[in-house]
């Protein structure tokens, strides 16, 4: 998106170790070590004799420097007085999130998982690793209720294992963050497209030369998007797509033209040293490693980022650190991904997942349904406690005063755009927040729902040659598609023939089954 800049933007972000603090908080309120966590309960009574049940979740980011403490006392007067239960959280700092939500839905230790297109949600609800919620909504109908019917989409073979965040139409996606100042002074263009984007990254690294400006291991989905996005649906995310023109039709991403242009962008770039040399070492979201290179002024961009992280996260926190930096947002979707109501589907939303081995299903789905119907419940849960963690003006959400390391995520998962509060943003960025969410909408409810919106692939046919092809991705395409390759055709070729090895025409027939049936049932 061109011509809109941000003035004063950087980041203090506290890397904690918040697994030891609440290790230490659980075990005051624990049973002592039982493997099944907090499911068993402490023995912890009401004044009128009843036991309290005691969840135990994981969220992701880290814990705020202060406010925890009333966080717990509030949460737990309403989850006490309401649900008979109280509810504490391990966080978990981005990065190596995969592999963590990996481990902990292995090691069964929580009632509340997260999970999403950044973890292996899919592949373990088809290993039935959570309870199946569909036959316990009669019990949560203001949940039901608020979902309007969409709950039924998110379902995987059939069974409902999570409730889905809930987005509006309108605002950003992934994009790029980079000093508008330095653009103004390097003499470049305003940044509109994948080649004015290129020039900004070498001017960069020149006046940058110890930095490399990409060391994520995902930027090539971006590149993606700037070479293609415009002329595709994903249908399952980094294997497969369909024509704009025909949504029902599965084509692989790697027979695409346009796959082998991302291709030699990747190279040229890996080979100039714009990508880090070291990029398959990173961990699978390196924004962390970037963001205290820019609080540091060693880097003046980040390629990979939502636009909703950025301006939950960094705008505040950069406005106190560099007051004299002038920030831009390029946003790669804005432009360049049809824009359609908003939907939603099991392989790509983060969900809010209850394992299966918890005794308490119940009473976890109803404090979900609380936080996504009860205002009380969900200011606190998502922003904190007012005047530690954030401040109202209005109905607006502030953090003027609010020292960034006090900042508190949002249980993850839990984002409802229609129980959100707008932020209060510095003048520059509210107008790059305000075009993206009202052009955004303008664009959404003009083209109304996408072709495949209601579509989920059910996987329990292809269950093992989707983990063949996890495993060719891992050890082919992410070296390729991050530049590391001398002969592009030879390691395209390579990748087709390992993914026919992985059994990806069995997968693709499969898929085509499936979207053939959907797209019939779309006529009656």
């Amino acid at each position: 998106m061109e011509g809109i800049v941000l003035k004063a933007l950087h980041i203090r972000k506290s890397l904690l170790s918040c697994l030891m603090v609440f290790t230490v908080i659980l075990s005051a309120c624990s049973n002592g070590g039982s493997d099944k966590g907090a499911t068993e309960g402490s023995g912890t009574t009401t004044s009128d004799g009843k036991t309290i049940v005691q969840l135990k979740g994981i969220t992701m980011g880290n814990a705020p420097a202060s406010g925890m403490d009333n966080f717990y006392k509030q949460l737990d007067e309403l989850t006490i007085k309401d649900l008979g239960a109280t509810i504490r959280f391990d966080f978990v700092p981005w990065g190596d999130e995969k592999n963590q939500i990996s481990r902990a839905i292995a090691a069964k230790e929580y009632d509340v998982y997260v999970g999403g297109a950044w973890s292996d949600f899919a592949s373990f609800a088809t290993k039935n690793a959570f309870a199946n919620l569909t036959p316990l909504l009669g019990d949560v109908p203001d949940l039901v209720e608020h979902y309007k019917g969409t709950l039924d989409t998110v379902k995987i073979n059939g069974s409902l294992y999570g409730i889905p965040q809930y987005n509006k139409p309108g605002g950003g996606g992934e994009g790029l963050l980079f000093r508008e100042d330095l653009r103004k002074a390097w003499g470049l263009p305003e940044i509109t497209d994948l080649d004015t984007v290129e020039q900004y990254l070498y001017k960069a690294k020149e006046a940058y030369p110890d930095t490399p400006m990409i060391n994520d291991k995902r930027f090539a989905d971006n590149v993606w998007t700037l070479v293609a996005g415009s002329n595709y649906l994903d249908l399952v995310k980094g294997y497969v797509v369909a024509t704009v023109d025909e949504p029902y039709k599965a084509i692989s991403m790697y027979d695409t033209p346009e796959y082998k242009q991302v291709l030699e962008r990747s190279k040229k770039w890996y080979e100039d040293g714009i990508v880090s040399h070291d990029i398959l070492a990173a961990q699978g979201n390196a924004t962390s490693e970037t963001l205290e290179l820019m609080k540091a002024d060693k880097k003046p961009l980040e390629f990979n980022n939502h636009f909703g992280a950025v301006s939950s996260s960094y705008v505040g926190a950069l406005k106190e650190l560099h007051p004299d930096f002038e920030y831009g947002w390029f946003d790669y979707y804005f432009n360049n991904i049809p824009a359609y109501m908003p939907f939603m589907a099991p392989d790509n939303i983060t969900m809010i997942s209850i394992g299966a081995h918890s005794k308490h299903v119940e009473t976890a789905l109803k404090l979900i349904e609380k936080a996504h119907t009860d205002r009380t419940y969900y200011n606190l849960l998502q922003y904190g406690v007012e005047g530690e963690n954030y401040k109202l003006d209005g109905e607006f959400v502030s953090y003027e005063g609010i020292k960034s390391e006090n900042k508190k995520p949002g249980w993850t998962g839990l984002y409802d755009g229609y129980m959100n509060l707008q932020e209060k943003y510095p003048d520059e960025w509210q107008a790059i927040n305000d075009k993206l969410q009202n052009e955004g909408a303008k664009k959404a409810e003009e083209n109304g729902q996408s072709p495949l919106a209601g579509f989920g692939l059910a996987t329990s046919n292809v269950a093992a040659e989707l983990a063949s092809m996890e495993t060719v991705k891992s050890q082919y395409i992410v070296p390729l598609s991050v530049g590391i390759t001398k002969d592009i055709d030879a390691d395209l070729a390579n990748v087709k023939k390992q993914l026919e090895g992985a059994g990806f025409d069995k997968f693709m027939a499969e898929l085509q089954v499936q979207l053939d049936a959907f797209a019939a049932s779309k006529k009656y």
